[in-house]
């Protein structure tokens, strides 16, 4: 037998689940509003006639033939042999919206979100949609809303501005504003901004996300490199460069042939190579290099770990680089140096299939995964002797 506080309850999760809001929004019928109960039969009645009384009672004096707001109790007679003429509950009805909002209590709730839609779609009107799917937002971001809109209509009218958020000077907003409400600010923009203002190949917040799609500077990674030619170092005055991604792709350096390798050290101390270059210290971040124009007519060797990863890694940068070579991660290297063998931790292995492997590789790729040569074996390009090195680089 329902309560009014479980009908209540009922109502409200109406309110919680954004249901009543969405079609407010939409301008979709959503009463009267019927509230789903338990109905009791004769033979309920006729048991425990006692509380189905006191329900009634306890039923009417909640609803608003009583309180004059709520729900409303629809009743239909029933003749019975033993109890005589009885009315029981058919229907529990809610009729209109101020019933709805008064039982729950959300009236003052519903005013500001009306004032609040009121204020967004008279600034951003292609915001409509956005609201229509979260209109809980509306008053989850209630303090908020000036300073929302204020940052639409900068972006809008400086589109890509190519400055970090700390540069945004916007009146009202700081930019640690900016900063502290970006998943909201992204999925407003996405609706106000013209498909020119946006990187669509950029989803989500990983890897400067935000910063990216909406074209703003950020922290970028820094491309190290070494030029390895005495004929390069005159030409640039620098020998060991550190530089930002974007402003490495812009180099076009005249050069032959890059090198990349993970170990820091094995880039300081490689030898001097004509023509050459060495990139170092990107480890995982290889995917860094993907897309660089002048590398693509240049002869590019890659020297990793001999193990799954170093192989993993050749593989994705030879999707970037079709003509990459690996460099000193054949299986003469690695059989060289088996005093100095390691072991590559399990749970950092790769099982996967390597497309991008020569058949060479992919054998003693294999070979290592598959624990042929050993269990997890694992050759550090660091452990590879420097004299070694060196007469690979003459050959």
């Amino acid at each position: 037998m329902i309560t009014p506080a479980e009908i209540r309850k009922k109502a409200l999760k109406l309110w919680d689940n954004q249901a009543f809001l969405r079609a407010r929004m939409k301008g979709e019928p959503f009463f009267p509003l019927f509230i789903p109960f338990h109905k009791v039969g004769a033979r309920e009645a006729l048991e425990d006639f006692a509380s189905v009384r006191e329900w009634l009672r306890i039923l009417r004096d909640g609803s608003k033939e009583r309180k004059g707001f709520g729900y409303s109790v629809e009743f239909n007679e029933v003749n019975h042999r033993q109890l005589g003429t009885q009315a029981f509950p058919s229907r529990i009805v809610i009729e209109s919206p101020e019933d709805f909002l008064r039982l729950i209590g959300k009236t003052q709730d519903y005013e500001r979100f009306k004032e609040l839609v009121e204020l967004i779609l008279s600034g951003q009107p292609a915001l409509e949609p956005w609201l229509e799917r979260h209109p809980a937002s509306v008053l989850e971001h209630r303090p908020e809303w000036a300073q929302l809109l204020k940052v639409c209509l900068f972006f809008q009218q400086n589109p890509r501005p190519g400055r970090y958020v700390r540069e945004l000077d916007i009146p009202g907003v700081d930019t640690k504003f900016i900063e502290q409400h970006k998943s909201i600010i992204s999925s407003l923009l996405d609706l106000v901004l013209p498909p020119e203002a946006m990187d669509a190949g950029v989803s989500g917040s990983s890897g400067h996300g935000f910063e990216r799609r909406y074209g703003l500077r950020y922290d970028e990674p820094l491309i190290r490199f070494r030029l390895l030619d005495e004929a390069l170092m005159d030409a640039m005055r620098l020998t060991d460069i550190s530089t930002p991604l974007s402003r490495f792709r812009e180099l076009s350096l005249p050069c032959e042939r890059i090198f990349i390798t993970e170990n820091k050290i094995n880039g300081l101390s490689f030898p001097p190579v004509k023509n050459s270059i060495i990139i170092f210290g990107l480890g995982y971040g290889i995917q860094s290099l993907q897309n660089i124009e002048w590398l693509e007519n240049k002869k590019i060797h890659y020297w990793g770990d001999l193990d799954t990863h170093g192989f993993a890694m050749l593989s994705q940068l030879r999707s970037y680089y079709p003509r990459t070579e690996s460099f000193l991660m054949d299986r003469e290297t690695l059989l060289a140096f088996r005093k100095l063998w390691g072991t590559e931790p399990t749970d950092k292995r790769c099982i996967a299939e390597l497309p991008n492997l020569n058949d060479e590789e992919r054998q003693l790729y294999e070979e290592l995964r598959d624990n042929v040569v050993g269990e997890n074996v694992r050759l550090e390009q660091e452990r590879i002797g420097f004299q070694c090195l060196c007469e690979r680089l003459r050959e």
